[in-house]
């Protein structure tokens, strides 16, 4: 074999190695994605077997709010501190949560689409629950408190009205079978 030949062959080869190595880094990385969207969901769902959001979630859809209409953001704060009383840390732990995971949404970290199924209800009745307090934060431009939290909410409802939202899993997917075992 001349070396003409020899240096061509040499050239195919490192265009097919380097093309393979380029498809089985992109297979590579969509998997990764998948398991971190995957361990991102489950540490999500182990948010329900922690006792304090537990406690604070429970308390936050099952006791009603009497809303006081206020110019005063700190009277309204202390209003739902007062109201929660001894659970009023789980209930911080809850909000605090909801504004975590805004920020993370918005910078792709976490997959919107995992979370809308886990907890787009709860988050819509969260928000409703406190909108007395969250809705002027809405309204000033200076003020920052659970910007994320505000943001989020607003997502899953411009998902929802788009048409784009599911019904209850136990409605929408009544049909669903698990997969048989190979």
């Amino acid at each position: 074999m001349e070396l003409q030949t020899a240096a061509a062959w040499a050239e195919i080869l490192g265009v097919v190695t380097i093309l393979g190595a380029a498809i089985y880094s992109w297979f590579q990385i969509k998997e990764l994605r998948r398991s971190r969207d995957s361990a991102t969901a489950m540490n999500l769902a182990a948010n329900f077997q922690n006792p304090d959001f537990v406690v604070g979630l429970t308390s936050i859809l099952n006791m009603e709010i009497e809303a006081k209409e206020t110019e005063n953001q700190t009277e309204a704060f202390n209003a739902l501190k007062e109201h929660y009383g001894e659970n009023w840390p789980m209930v911080m732990t809850v909000l605090t949560t909801w504004e975590s995971i805004g920020v993370l949404i918005y910078r792709g970290n976490l997959d919107f689409h995992t979370f809308y199924d886990l907890f787009s209800g709860v988050i819509i009745k969260t928000y409703d629950a406190f909108s007395f307090y969250l809705e002027p934060i809405r309204e000033d431009a200076e003020n920052k408190n659970m910007e994320w939290f505000i943001w989020l909410a607003d997502r899953i409802r411009e998902y929802e009205n788009e048409g784009s939202g599911t019904p209850p899993a136990h409605l929408a997917f009544t049909g669903w079978k698990p997969p048989k075992r190979s």
